[in-house]
């Protein structure tokens, strides 16, 4: 079993791992740092947990007897530990920012472009913003086919209290970074729209317009190809809406051209697990050669 320890244990993306976590068949939940609540249950905060396992916030985290952290805020015992994990050799950490964990040899938590490091060997790694997963998701497989040379409009949807995790520009750059590693040529100017709906809302909905002058038929196949061995990628030839993935893991992308010459691309996914507790799952489930799936098999929640 994987000893988990939780960072932050107090905060609402906290709550979403832990709420997955309850029902992991290979973990052990063994800290929920939050000094400030200290013996209080998890469920009086983090609600849909009554009845099940009994958990209990604490203001001690035994680092030594740890699998795996979750780091969910920085503060002054995150920046410890971090500073210790050159001694600390078997123990992994997942963050839910980059900010919570600076320094180098840190792995981009994000299976549709990252996977092979995540499974060999990575100890460290970070949760990439909920605004910018699926437009990643997205245009990574035509980066792959050195497809991106033209202005690239990205216009994203998703819960209000999401949209302040990074700014515009951080945003693009987290976008240009990896879209370069996959294609080194890649030079095209982003325009990136990030708007806020209800916070009671968990779905992402991303709309990309680019220019491409290939058959819609023969951009599917890359889609397909790519993203054949995924678990939680999928191409829909139909349009889609976020009732089909609210709730899970599951990233789903539907490809239309309008024009001959314009293509459109619209992602849906639920915004608190991509890019967010669902991922951070994902990536400790391959930082221990489990199966991606694990803990992960989440039904839609709204139909």
């Amino acid at each position: 079993m994987v000893k988990i320890g939780i960072l932050g244990a107090d905060t609402l993306i906290a709550g979403e791992i832990i709420r997955i976590l309850i029902n992991h068949p290979e973990t052990v939940i063994s800290n929920l740092y939050a000094p400030a609540l200290t013996g209080r249950s998890v469920s009086s905060l983090h609600h849909g947990l009554i009845g099940e396992s009994p958990l209990y916030f604490t203001d001690k985290i035994n680092i030594e007897d740890l699998d795996l952290l979750f780091i969910n805020e920085r503060n002054e015992l995150s920046e410890k530990i971090v500073a210790q994990l050159n001694n600390l050799p078997e123990l992994k950490v997942v963050a839910l920012s980059r900010d919570f964990i600076p320094g180098v040899g840190v792995e981009d938590g994000l299976s549709e472009i990252n996977r092979k490091s995540l499974v060999r060997g990575a100890r460290v790694a970070y949760i990439l913003p909920p605004a910018v997963v699926p437009a990643l998701i997205a245009l990574a497989p035509l980066a792959n086919f050195l497809l991106l040379n033209s202005e690239i409009d990205i216009n994203i949807s998703l819960p209000q209290e999401l949209t302040n995790t990074s700014n515009i520009a951080s945003l693009k750059e987290i976008v240009t970074r990896i879209l370069k590693e996959r294609q080194s040529s890649f030079n095209c100017l982003i325009n990136l729209t990030v708007n806020p709906e209800p916070k009671e809302l968990r779905s992402s909905v991303t709309k990309i317009k680019i220019k491409n002058t290939l058959p819609l038929e023969e951009i599917e196949k890359i889609y397909e190809g790519i993203y054949d061995d995924h678990n939680f990628t999928f191409l829909s030839r139909s349009e889609i809406t976020a009732v089909e993935v609210e709730g899970t893991q599951k990233t789903v992308i539907y490809l239309d051209k309008p024009e001959n010459d314009v293509l459109e691309i619209k992602v849906v996914s639920d915004a608190r697990m991509r890019g967010g507790a669902g991922d951070a799952v994902h990536v400790m489930n391959l930082f221990f050669g489990l199966h991606e799936k694990t803990g992960l098999r989440l039904k839609a929640s709204r139909f």
